[in-house]
């Protein structure tokens, strides 16, 4: 389960908001690029090196160190058969290290380096109904030490007036995970499962002349083990006997428990504008809530500048996010209280803002290839900053 959160944020740049996150189908509105122009066949491989690195301090889980760092690899082959058919396959690999394999290595039951690994595969197909109508479905499957998760799904793309002016996409997307419960002490409690589903709908429209947008929403529901194993809540100064933390303080770690299901709903827009021939600028935003208590909001600033004859862009992006905590969440809970039914200190589940600045270089020659370097840095206002990078070339072959 560390790779697959660990994939999420790395993929998608955006604070986590529990045990999984919302995801949002591709924008009909790319960033500039190699892409052939439309109507002509695509088909390219992809190469891609991730990096995420999230440090840690006392100011968010002061009990307990909440570092991580990945490294993926992934390829992407895609490839369309005809104008009427076309199909991609993906496959990922990630190296994770993470304090909580760090803790875990500690136990003897336990492999030092059995939660290092993740590896994931998706093939997908894609069909043209008539001029105005597509579908498309894929399935997946990724595994880790003590997590099997896997997904299908489909979708829609309606392109009314071929897609001059507008495109309307809907999806839905199921995931059946299997888990095998790890506690933070390595103590095994057997396996679980978890179901989720999530249901897109995406409308891009021309608005004038310069100016496009996107608008969309998603609503999730979840049910089964939903917590996070490793993790756990601290009971300050507690017996049996207490434990000594980093931070000096002395108390007994228990399990952290969560409710069994969960609804989420996200509400997004992007609007992108030229101001003048290679230079434009973009404002995208994003609501969240869920019934867990969770509630946030992203503001999402970018500037996309051409720089050398069409052939190099550059892309500035700004990302403000503030989260409010779930109702479960606490710091740490008082010795010789009452323990509640319901507990949490995962960080990700707590209050919290975070800023993002970002660079992107993007070298591409049409229809022919594309290279991109990128890092953005996360600072959040509870210390666990990190750093997202990535690193890609892809070629189109005729």
């Amino acid at each position: 389960m560390r790779g697959l959160l660990a994939v999420a944020a790395l993929l998608a740049l955006a604070p986590l908001v529990g045990a999984q996150k919302l995801t949002v189908p591709n924008s009909p509105m790319p960033e500039p690029g190699a892409a052939p122009a439309a109507g002509e066949l695509s088909r390219s491989i992809e190469m891609r090196l991730g990096f995420f690195d999230q440090a840690d301090s006392v100011d968010g889980n002061p009990f307990l160190d909440e570092s991580l760092t990945v490294i993926e690899p992934v390829v992407i082959f895609d490839w369309d058969v005809s104008k009427d058919l076309g199909y991609n396959v993906k496959v990922a690999y990630d190296y994770v290290s993470s304090a909580s394999i760090d803790r875990l290595s500690e136990y003897p039951e336990q492999s030092g380096a059995s939660g290092d690994y993740w590896y994931g595969v998706e093939f997908g197909m894609r069909h043209r109904l008539n001029d105005e109508w597509r579908a498309d479905w894929h399935v997946g499957a990724s595994f880790e030490y003590d997590y099997r998760s896997f997904k299908f799904g489909g979708g829609t793309t309606w392109t009314p007036n071929d897609g001059r002016d507008a495109t309307v996409t809907t999806s839905l997307d199921v995931f059946v995970d299997d888990i095998d419960i790890i506690r933070f002490n390595g103590v095994e409690e057997g396996s679980d499962n978890r179901f989720s589903v999530a249901a897109t709908s995406q409308w891009y429209q021309i608005l004038g002349p310069k100016l496009h947008g996107t608008f969309g929403a998603t609503i999730a529901v979840q049910s089964g083990f939903l917590e996070t194993a490793y993790n756990g809540v601290v009971v300050e100064d507690g017996a049996t006997p207490p434990v000594p933390f980093d931070n000096g303080a002395l108390g007994t770690e228990i399990t952290e428990e969560l409710p069994d299901t969960r609804a989420r709903l996200a509400l997004y827009t992007r609007l992108r504008r030229q101001l003048v021939e290679g230079t434009s600028v973009e404002l995208g935003a994003r609501l969240y809530a869920d019934d867990w208590g969770v509630t946030s909001g992203t503001l999402e600033p970018r500037l996309y500048q051409s720089l050398i004859d069409d052939r190099l862009m550059l892309r500035l992006r700004y990302r403000y996010y503030n989260q409010t905590a779930a109702d479960d969440f606490v710091a740490s809970l008082p010795d010789g209280e009452p323990i509640p039914e319901f507990r949490t200190s995962d960080s990700d589940l707590g209050e919290y803002d975070a800023h993002s600045l970002g660079l992107k270089l993007i070298w591409y020659k049409k229809g022919a290839y594309q290279f991109d370097v990128g890092v953005d840095q996360v600072v959040r206002e509870d210390g666990l900053d990190s750093t997202v990078a990535s690193i890609g070339y892809k070629v189109y072959l005729r």
